[in-house]
């Protein structure tokens, strides 16, 4: 650790030469002149605050290293960036940063849980600070917040897709486990004919801040689509997201059936997928997890759906409630 800042040359060399791999034009400047300057000044600030707690407040809105990150965000703009780009460049990033970390310390080392909260927040910070500038001419309430689901204030789909790749990126290099709990609100539309949008809409922020709460601040909580959730969780074999899928499942269940005063309840369908456990692909580890949740629409209310690889026998269900 006592020479992870000397080695900001190295880890620039490596963002760059894995943003240069993006599908962009060949005459845009991505990695030199101003935007250059700006990825040479990101790459040190995040050097120094893993090593310096105190470093983190630039990172933070009207800091200085926050209005570089705006600033590569407006020129990504002008260059053509799409946001799928825009969120690549910075899981990248991120990616690139716990490589190299990992390379610095003894991998025997007890993991800091507030050091990667930490530089986790302020990868999140330049991020959303690049996706603000980017959306500049977008509504107030985007620009605000481009990275989360207005409604529910979890991660959007965009945002969940990087840093899923990310995630699955580590795994592989690391030989970690990673799963995925997938959550749908099977009959989200006959609730909002039934019991009206405002109602539905209060089932999803509930289902979502309870998501939130349940969860580590190393996982990656989003909404994805008008009434599914997901959850990935990093070092975690199917066993520990299957222990989470239930014991959110039967809060869930308890608490959500308040929410409505007419016949109509909440269905709730999970499906859990790991990798490398049972998923022996790290591209599958998602297709898994739908599957497993189509499955789980069979089972009875509360069951939760984990996929088990054809090898060890197909899904296997498990009780929530």
């Amino acid at each position: 650790m006592a020479t992870l800042q000397e080695r900001v040359g190295e880890l620039l060399e490596k963002w760059r030469d894995e943003i240069q791999r993006l599908p962009v034009p060949a005459h845009v400047q991505v990695v030199d002149g101003e935007p250059g300057e700006l990825l040479h000044r990101l790459a040190s600030a995040l050097l120094v605050v893993a090593e310096d707690p105190e470093a983190a407040a630039p990172f933070q809105p009207g800091g200085e290293v926050y209005r570089d990150a705006e600033e590569l965000g407006r020129l990504r703009r002008q260059q053509g960036f799409s946001m799928e780009l825009l969120v690549q460049e910075h899981v990248i990033m991120r990616n690139e940063f716990w490589n190299l970390f990992h390379e610095s310390v003894e991998m025997k080392r007890v993991v800091d849980y507030q050091l990667e909260k930490r530089v986790n927040g302020c990868c999140d910070l330049l991020l959303q600070a690049a996706a603000s500038a980017y959306h500049y001419q977008s509504s107030k309430e985007i620009m605000e917040n481009p990275l989360r689901d207005p409604l529910t204030g979890l991660y959007n789909q965009s945002y969940f897709q990087g840093r899923m790749m990310e995630e699955l990126r580590r795994s592989v290099r690391y030989k970690h486990d990673i799963t995925l709990v997938l959550v749908e609100l099977g009959n989200y539309f006959q609730l909002m004919e039934s019991e009206g949008g405002e109602a539905t809409e209060r089932a999803l922020k509930y289902i979502g801040h309870c998501l939130f709460r349940m969860t580590r601040d190393c996982d990656v909580v989003a909404r994805l689509g008008e009434g599914s959730f997901a959850a990935l969780l990093p070092e975690t074999g199917w066993r520990g997201g299957k222990i989470m899928a239930e014991r959110l499942c039967r809060y869930l269940q308890r608490e959500l059936h308040a929410l409505f005063a007419g016949e109509a309840h909440p269905e709730l369908y999970w499906g859990v997928a790991s990798f490398p456990d049972e998923v022996r692909l790290p591209e599958r580890l998602y297709p898994c997890a739908v599957e497993a949740m189509r499955v789980s629409r069979s089972l009875a209310a509360g069951d939760i759906a984990v996929y088990k690889s054809p090898e060890t026998g197909g899904h296997e269900a498990g009780g929530g409630a």
